[in-house]
C-alpha cells in the first residue's frame, strides 16, 4: 500500500488519511489521483455507507497544492489548465462519491485544503484550523470549478472575499458563512465525526445516493460556463504571474504591476 494515502474501515465507514507529513498533506499530482481512484472504488462497493476525509496529524487538514510542482506545471496557460484538470478528477470523485463523504478537518486547510473541503458533502472542523484560498497573493488564479463550486456554497460576496483578500480566516468565521457545518475542540472532533457518520449510515444509501446526485445534477451549470481558457492566457502568460511564482519559491513579497 502507498503509505501516503491511508485507507481503513470501521464498519461501514471507510477513512482515508492523507499522509504526506513532509509537505504538510499538500497534493501533487500522484497522490490527487491516487484519492480519485480510491473513491471511485470505495463508491462501488455497497459495504461502504459513509467516507471521512482527513489529513495526518493534528496541524494540517491539506496545506494546498504542492509547490514542489508549480515550475513545471504551471509554465504556460495549457499547462496549467491539465493541471487544474487532474485536480478537478478529486473534486468530481469527492461529488460523484455514491456515499456521503465528511470532511474531517483536523487542522488548517488552505487553498486546495479548502477546495476540497467544500467538495465534501459535510465538514466538520477543529477550533484552531484556518481556512482561505490565497491566490491574490501569488498572481494564481483558482480554478472555474472550484470558483463555482465555493461561490454556491459561501455565496458570491463571502468566495470575492477569500479569494481577493487572500486572507485566512477562523474556524467560526467559516461557520457563520458556511463554509463548514461544526466546529468543536480537537479532542471532540473524532466523537463528532463518528456521530454524524453512523447518524448516516443508519439511512437508507440509495436515498442518499440520489438525493446526493439530484442536488449535485441541480446545481450543474451550462459547459460552457466552466471553460476558463481566456482566464488562464491572461494570468499565466503575464508577468505578475512570474513575479508572483518566483516570490512565492523565493519567499519574498511580491511586486505587481498589473501586466
Amino acid at each position: 500500500m502507498n503509505q501516503e494515502l491511508l485507507i481503513e474501515r470501521r464498519g461501514q465507514v471507510a477513512w482515508l488519511t492523507i499522509n504526506r507529513p513532509e509537505v504538510r498533506n499538500a497534493l501533487g499530482l500522484a497522490i490527487t489521483k491516487q484519492i480519485a481512484e480510491t473513491l471511485r472504488e470505495l463508491s462501488k462497493d455497497k459495504n461502504v455507507r459513509v467516507i471521512v476525509l482527513t489529513g495526518a496529524g493534528d496541524r494540517v487538514f491539506v496545506s494546498g497544492a504542492d509547490v514542489r510542482e508549480f515550475k513545471e506545471h504551471l509554465a504556460t496557460p495549457e499547462t496549467a489548465l491539465k493541471y487544474d484538470a487532474a485536480a478537478e478528477e478529486l473534486q468530481s470523485a469527492l461529488r460523484a462519491a455514491s456515499q456521503p463523504v465528511i470532511a474531517r478537518i483536523n487542522g488548517h486547510a488552505v487553498g486546495s485544503g479548502t477546495i476540497v473541503a467544500a467538495s465534501c458533502d459535510f465538514r466538520i472542523t477543529v477550533r484552531q484550523a484556518k481556512f482561505g484560498i490565497p491566490v491574490a497573493k501569488f498572481g494564481f488564479i483558482a480554478p472555474v470549478p472550484d470558483t463555482l463550486r465555493l461561490t454556491q456554497l459561501i455565496g458570491p460576496a463571502n468566495t470575492k472575499m477569500l479569494m481577493m483578500t487572500a486572507q485566512l480566516i477562523e474556524a467560526e468565521r467559516a461557520k457563520a458563512i458556511g463554509l463548514v457545518d461544526q466546529v468543536v475542540d480537537p479532542a471532540n472532533l473524532d466523537a463528532a465525526i463518528d456521530e454524524l457518520a453512523n447518524t448516516l449510515a443508519a439511512n437508507a444509501p440509495l436515498t442518499l445516493k440520489a438525493t446526493k446526485q439530484m442536488i449535485e445534477q441541480l446545481a450543474a451549470p451550462p459547459s460552457d460556463v466552466m471553460a476558463g481558457g481566456k482566464w488562464y492566457q491572461e494570468i499565466f502568460r503575464s508577468r505578475d504571474f512570474q513575479e508572483g511564482l518566483d516570490a512565492f519559491l523565493t519567499k519574498r513579497k511580491p511586486e505587481f504591476t498589473g501586466e
